[in-house]
């Protein structure tokens, strides 16, 4: 089968254009995925890059290589740029235009060689690759399935290039070598006609998965204190619990002492502020899943630890809290909390939390801003 390089430029042309397009409209449906904003206007640039490099037949004219690899050279500057802002990275004009200036500064000084060209290029084009794989495999703060799918796809375009540059380095002499440096090949036409898609799809499916995890994420954190909440803190504690080994494990159970009154007095937005330092005050000493807040102003934390240390962390936390509300509130009034701690072994995470609840009770009735295990 003989390909035709002018049809696969074409339909690369094409295809870039839709893709572009379909990542715009999907960034236009979501506006809190903008890294799709920048990936469609990747495809954008890229397409008119090539379209304008291919536009006539016979050799580009110096402008019109000029301005043509200028826009691919952009257009791998938006790739990167969109792995960084995915990453909730901040954008980087200078990443932008770094491949664009270096390709236009250097492009008097190398327009009547094509294998410096495409040197050039494909040294230009290697970079950005390798930045954005780094990008999503350092910076990713989510567990995607697809941020992989994306890396290895950047590693390949990555590996291209490199044979790229190896092919810049060979001996011009050789046709196919020559017809690579000059336009395009049938096989790196080919390639791309399939890398393309690939990877505007696989972008589309990050994107898709990302918000997917965080709404499932939203779903288990408490809005207002940005701790666990009652049902992230079940499941964490029912898979503690259920670990291999009769080891025992403590449930610590806070109350805030005298919240309802201060809420009643100061208002809600002081009692939100309040439950908001409780909630950073756990943070600060407790590991980060199994604790959470488990309605009103009751929070709660399953740890494995033993009676002593689970008693001595929970009166820490006493202390930590007392000192930040008096920080927040003054001499305006005085808020607390109260700990009941229990240590279990083989026990079910419901009953442990009612057992502490128990013991709560009697911390609550021995005056308050104590802590009770039992």
């Amino acid at each position: 089968m003989v390909l035709d390089p002018a049809t696969l430029t074409l339909a690369f042309v094409l295809l870039s254009a839709a893709l572009g397009t379909l990542l715009l409209f999907s960034w236009a449906l979501n506006r809190s995925v903008e890294a799709l904003a920048w990936w469609g206007s990747a495809y954008w640039l890229i397409a008119i890059g090539i379209g304008v490099a291919n536009i006539r037949q016979g050799q580009p004219a110096y402008a019109v290589l000029l301005v043509a690899n200028a826009f691919s050279m952009l257009c791998y500057g938006a790739i990167y740029t969109g792995c960084r802002v995915f990453n909730g990275r901040s954008v980087s004009l200078a990443a932008i235009l770094a491949g664009a200036a270096i390709w236009v500064a250097a492009f008097p000084f190398i327009y009547t060689s094509p294998s410096h060209r495409l040197l050039l290029v494909s040294c230009l084009t290697l970079v950005y690759s390798i930045l954005s794989a780094w990008e999503l495999g350092r910076h990713g703060p989510r567990p995607l399935a697809s941020s992989r799918v994306v890396l290895a796809l950047l590693l390949c375009l990555a590996a291209f290039n490199l044979s790229r540059i190896a092919f810049a380095l060979a001996p011009t002499s050789v046709p196919w070598i020559d017809g690579l440096a000059h336009r395009w090949s049938n096989s790196m036409a080919l390639f791309l006609v399939v890398f393309g898609p690939s990877l505007a799809f696989t972008f589309l499916s990050m994107a898709k998965e990302s918000v997917e995890f965080e709404y499932k994420q939203a779903a288990l954190v408490d809005p207002l204190t940005g701790v666990p909440n009652r049902r992230a803190f079940m499941q964490s504690a029912s898979s503690l619990i259920g670990r291999p080994g009769d080891r025992p494990v403590s449930c610590l159970l806070f109350d805030l002492d005298n919240f309802k009154a201060i809420n009643d007095r100061y208002g809600h937005d002081t009692g939100d502020r309040i439950l908001t330092i409780f909630g950073e005050v756990l943070s600060r000493h407790l590991p980060p899943r199994p604790f959470g807040r488990l309605g009103g102003e009751e929070f709660g934390a399953i740890l494995p630890l033993a009676a002593r240390e689970a008693e001595l962390l929970a009166d820490r936390v006493r202390h930590a809290f007392s000192t930040a509300s008096a920080d927040f509130l003054g001499d305006l009034a005085r808020v607390t909390v109260s700990v009941g701690c229990v240590t279990r072994a083989g026990v079910d995470a419901g009953a442990l939390l009612r057992q502490a609840d128990a013991v709560l009770y009697q911390a609550k009735r021995s005056g308050r801003n104590i802590v009770i295990a039992a």
